[in-house]
């Protein structure tokens, strides 16, 4: 078959059905497993329009209590999973030059909300799946894409879903970037609390998700330094302003895995009360975090030679009435640095009267990169786009290949382009929303011939 010509052919479909996607506001509200709609109304009525979708297609679909489901198509005892998330995060629409929730397709772009995180992929990855049942391919093994719903938030989706369902044998998440992404780090997020009896702020809030740099942060203080704080901008080169009796700072969104190519805004208040004012916790701040993406201030910075730096997040803080809770995220090279991680923590909350809990925590995700299943993914890859120099690699993210003993994380974004995950203006290339189904068509066929 020619796989371009049938791409073209699907291209009208394909975009209709990412934008139809796209327009639900498919945010995590508040978790209620009790609830139909555990993880909110517009995630249920996003995998419910997908999989009805699939349905008409001629798929076997099956809907798991609206925490993920799948969409099948074969026969046979073994599995290869397809693993993809419908959930976004969350927008500061003031921040973009769309609406967020429209696909807006613009200079060869396809600009949106979850048009590269995680449904420009999902839709890639399910229109290769029915070119190859239009083309009539009998695979040796079921292929199950398996659509989930909280994989920003702790990916209890899946948890929920591998209680009722199998686990597939081998299988690849198209949410991360090309060529094959063979190791993922472990990762921790921990809170500081406490009491705050700080003269100084009276209010402080930043972030939302541990996973992203705060790129607003805004605090209301006890006492007029306008003054002091407009020449404190202006001497950084900071953005921020005063409104309404709150100073607030602007920094620049970044995914948690890599804090170093975003500006947090939480450390720009932060610093400024330090060199302004006598605040204990801004105090606290500079000594184990402020301007810190490695955990280098606490002591615990490690570096691996296949995973690469720990990293750390600084992401939430919420003071109000004198309670304070800030909320940080570390990638884990090395499981064994877990521990060294609590114990910082320990010592430099204690020494401030606070203290701290893991919020959540997982070990590092590893396959053997000369694994018949990376090999297989690597010649793909080639095939499509000629690059024969990239080499597989890890990454601090973390994706629902975790999921799996025997999984990758592959695509979409392909070497070169910037990744552009949990920003204002997110997009995907539609060159690269193309290339990537016809890598994804040549994949599954390669795994399942």
């Amino acid at each position: 078959m020619d796989i371009k010509k049938q791409i073209i052919d699907n291209k009208e479909y394909a975009i209709k059905l990412l934008s139809d996607l796209i327009s639900f506001e498919s945010v995590l509200d508040e978790f209620n497993p009790n609830s139909e709609a555990p993880f909110g109304l517009e995630n249920k009525k996003c995998l419910e329009y997908l999989l009805n979708a699939a349905k008409k297609d001629g798929f076997i679909v099956k809907n798991v209590d609206n925490y993920a489901g799948h969409i099948e198509y074969g026969t046979g005892e073994e599995a290869l999973g397809i693993l993809a998330h419908l959930d976004v995060v969350p927008v500061k629409k003031d921040e973009w030059d769309s609406y967020p929730f429209k696909l807006d397709i613009r200079d060869g772009k396809m600009y949106a909300r979850g048009a590269i995180d995680d449904k420009g992929p999902l839709v890639a990855s399910y229109i290769a799946l029915k070119m190859l049942k239009d083309n009539g391919f009998k695979p040796n093994k079921r292929i199950r894409l398996i659509v989930g719903c909280d994989e920003e938030s702790g990916s209890r989706c899946l948890g929920h879903y591998f209680k009722h369902e199998e686990k597939p044998s081998i299988g690849f998440s198209p949410d991360a970037e090309f060529p094959v992404i063979y190791g993922e780090k472990g990762m921790m997020s921990y809170d500081i609390i406490g009491e705050l009896n700080d003269d100084f702020i009276l209010e402080f809030s930043c972030g939302e998700r541990y996973n992203i740099v705060p790129s607003i942060a805004k605090m209301k203080l006890a006492k007029d330094l306008s003054k002091e704080y407009k020449e404190y901008l202006a001497l950084n080169n900071y953005n921020g302003e005063i409104i309404d009796d709150y100073y607030i700072a602007y920094g620049k969104a970044a995914h948690a895995m890599c804090p170093q190519n975003g500006v947090n805004a939480a450390y720009i208040l932060f610093d400024f009360l330090n060199k302004y004012t006598s605040s204990r916790i801004a105090k606290f701040m500079d000594e184990y975090f402020l301007f810190d993406v490695n955990g280098k201030k606490l002591g615990y910075y490690i570096y691996d030679d296949d995973m690469k730096h720990l990293t750390s997040n600084f992401a939430i803080v919420d003071i109000k009435n004198n309670k304070l809770r800030m909320g940080i995220n570390c990638r884990i090279p090395v499981d064994s640095q877990a521990q060294v991680i609590k114990d910082c923590v320990s010592n430099a909350t204690g020494k401030y009267n606070l203290s701290y809990e893991v919020i959540n925590e997982s070990k590092r995700h590893f396959v053997d990169p000369n694994s018949n299943l990376v090999k297989s993914l690597m010649k793909c890859y080639q095939e499509v786009t000629g690059d024969y120099e990239t080499k597989p690699f890890t990454i601090g993210g973390g994706t629902y290949a975790r999921e799996l003993n025997t999984a990758v994380a592959f695509g979409p974004v392909f070497v070169g382009r910037e990744d552009v995950c949990h920003i204002a203006n997110e997009y995907m290339y539609e060159d690269d929303f193309y290339n990537s189904i016809e890598v994804y068509y040549k994949s599954i066929y390669e795994l399942t011939k």
